[in-house]
């Protein structure tokens, strides 16, 4: 039975830390059938994370821009601007044990277990700008637990993200 509880609070776990949580406002008057060409803004490039995670961010953004209809152009219509945080956070958990029968030398045995698990969340911020008209006109936000390894599972955790972001585009 403990077994079984202890399987239990781990599946709830990792299911509440790898959850991705996304947000999206627009502006209503934008004809975003109108655009048909994208690039990221220089300040894209400032975005405060290593390399590869830039790369995998933007590889998944261009793929989601042209899933769309969009092309990449170094004369865009639309500028695509972001911003990437981090937040160390802690899930402690008590379990506690006890219950009647032999207990070594005696009866009973009661006693609690503690687990403490750190991990990183991060949040994406994904921005669209109208390059005529200068103005935003599409902000997306997405949240999530993020692997600390590297490789695959990163770049698949960071496609994941950016696609569930990209579901609320209006079009």
């Amino acid at each position: 039975m403990k077994k079984l509880f202890v399987l239990a609070m781990i599946a709830v776990l990792l299911g509440a830390c790898s959850s991705i949580r996304t947000t999206a406002d627009w502006d209503p008057s934008a004809d975003f059938r109108g655009y048909q060409t994208f690039n990221f803004s220089q300040s894209f490039d400032e975005i405060k994370v290593n390399d590869l995670d830039k790369r995998r961010i933007k590889n998944a953004i261009k793929s989601e821009m042209e899933k769309r209809g969009y092309t990449l152009s170094e004369q865009p219509d639309l500028l695509v601007n972001g911003y990437v945080t981090a937040v160390e956070k802690t899930v402690v958990t008590n379990t506690h044990y006890g219950g009647y029968g032999p207990y070594y030398y005696g009866w009973g045995g009661w006693y609690t277990s503690t687990d403490v698990n750190n991990y990183r969340e991060g949040t994406l911020i994904v921005s669209l700008i109208d390059v005529r008209e200068k103005q935003l006109i599409w902000e997306g936000r997405g949240e999530g637990f993020m692997p600390p390894s590297g490789g695959e599972k990163r770049t698949k955790a960071t496609d994941e993200l950016v696609q569930q972001l990209f579901l609320k585009y209006p079009i």
